[in-house]
């Protein structure tokens, strides 16, 4: 089938969602779609090797932006297609918007759009976004600050998007709103599919799109180039109101999907623990918008990260603390024994400790497989990351993201890596910036401070050196189980 359809993706390299637009894209568009993505020169190379399936592009020397990198690829690419879009490296498309790829195949309307999904940094749903089919109601909604529909929604016909001039490049976050609200006081035809087409990324503090107040602004001047002025209520924003009443409804019970935030109250948390599993489990769903699958477990543990995903035979084991960082990601079978101390310090906080890393994220990933035996400490300040099938074994490790920068006098953290089946032994001292190889392992006392690179290796000794090689015939590490009898 003909590519027809063309995405944009303007990045900057450094969201590790970035692999999630990219599969919804392939998954979802299939053959009608070609998805091209731009970045700066030079992280070009780094990203055809990590994404080797997908098309990059460099972004253009003269122009900054993400509105300039979108009219760069659209001018230099979108005469060869009926319609175009784009998707920010940390939105996604959803099955549903397959709905919206079949509207375009007649070729008739100019705009066709859905519903939005919000979600959090992991893709669970916090929101959903009221909408309506009335586009040409768009400027009396913006005029009492209700947006009617957003652009990972949506799709344009390539004719119209360059009829009305492509992107205002003046604008930082809202270039998209203002053609919107263009088109909305033209006779354009559209289509609006009543469904949760795509996902919007809300990630407070780590992204533009959340400065409510530049929003704000920049909304307030598309209104006074088109000479409208702002109204507090309409008939207009009334009947919208009405027809989404449902979801205002959701969102004032505080239904699951329909939740920003999670119970945070220590006290609540504490009784939380007590309750039989079962009925703990729902209510971490429900209540602190976690992930649990009902195949994973917690023991007698005071488990609470702002979000939790426990995978199918996730355990954590009894008299574990995880508190005060972002996540905990536990992939298939993967066990946190007992006695385990595990903490970090939360992005998003007005606090000065660690305000000049933007990209800071404080969360313990742990793939498939992988294990924490008893009595560790583990400081996620900054992100700690196991692979499939590794382990932190035996007792007493430490692993510290976080330290004084001396020359800087202030606190910095830098991430660490353990890599796939590699095993951290007894005692060990891990600290910021260090990377254990796939296939390795720490041997016990060691301490490792920095990025090695050779798999297959035995490292020990203060600071950690290369001992001896391991052999590739070893069964530890070609095992298809993670825990071993």
């Amino acid at each position: 089938m003909e590519k027809d359809i063309l995405v944009l993706t303007a990045t900057l390299g450094l969201r590790k969602s970035l692999w999630r637009t990219i599969d919804s894209v392939r998954r979802v568009g299939g053959e009608r779609v070609r998805h091209v993505v731009i970045a700066p020169s030079s992280l070009i190379c780094d990203l055809r090797e990590q994404y080797p399936d997908t098309e990059f592009v460099a972004e253009p020397e003269e122009s900054k932006g993400i509105y300039a990198a979108l009219n760069f690829g659209f001018q230099k690419y979108g005469n060869e297609y009926r319609y175009l879009t784009y998707l920010n490296d940390d939105d996604f498309w959803l099955d549903d918007f397959k709905e919206i790829i079949d509207e375009t195949t007649d070729g008739s309307h100019d705009i066709i759009y859905g519903k939005t999904r919000f979600v959090n940094r992991y893709g669970v749903k916090i929101d959903s976004q009221t909408c309506s089919g009335k586009f040409e109601d768009f400027t009396k909604l913006l005029q009492c600050g209700i947006i009617l529909m957003t652009q990972q929604a949506a799709i344009l016909r390539t004719k119209t998007f360059f009829d009305n001039g492509c992107f205002d490049e003046s604008y930082k976050l809202c270039a998209d709103t203002k053609l919107w609200a263009l088109l909305s006081r033209k006779n354009v035809k559209h289509k609006y599919i009543g469904k949760e087409v795509a996902a919007y990324t809300i990630d407070k503090g780590h992204q533009l799109s959340s400065d409510h107040q530049l929003q704000e602004n920049e909304h307030r001047r598309i209104l006074s180039e088109l000479a409208l002025g702002k109204r507090s209520v309409s008939l207009t924003s009334l009947r919208f109101r009405l027809s989404n009443i449902l979801t205002y409804a959701k969102r004032m019970l505080g239904l699951k999907g329909y939740r920003h935030e999670p119970v945070t109250n220590r006290v609540t948390q504490a009784m939380i623990v007590l309750l039989p599993w079962r009925i703990r489990r729902y209510v971490l769903n429900k209540y602190l918008l976690y992930d649990l699958s009902p195949t994973s477990h917690i023991g007698v543990s005071f488990i609470y990260p702002k979000f939790l995903k426990m995978d199918d035979g996730a355990s954590i084991g009894n008299l574990n603390v995880a508190i005060n960082l972002d996540a905990v990601i536990m992939g298939k079978n993967c066990i946190i024994n007992r006695c385990n101390w595990i903490t970090g310090f939360p992005t998003g906080t007005d606090s000065p400790h660690f305000a000049h890393d933007k990209h800071r994220r404080s969360e313990l990933i742990m793939g498939d497989e992988s294990s924490i035996t008893k009595s560790h400490h583990i400081d996620c300040t900054n992100t700690v990351e196991m692979g499939e099938f590794a382990a932190i074994g035996g007792y007493n490790s430490q692993i510290l993201t976080h330290s004084v920068d001396m020359y800087e006098c202030r606190q910095d953290s830098k991430p660490i890596t353990i890599g796939k089946y590699s095993l951290v032994a007894t005692r060990s001292i891990i600290t910021g910036g260090a990377q254990l190889p796939a296939y390795s392992v720490l041997c016990a006392g060691a301490y490792l401070g920095k990025k090695l690179e050779q798999e297959w290796m035995m490292y020990g000794g203060v600071p950690a050196k290369p001992i001896k090689e391991i052999p590739k015939s070893a069964k530890r590490f070609s095992r298809k189980q993670g825990y071993i009898y």
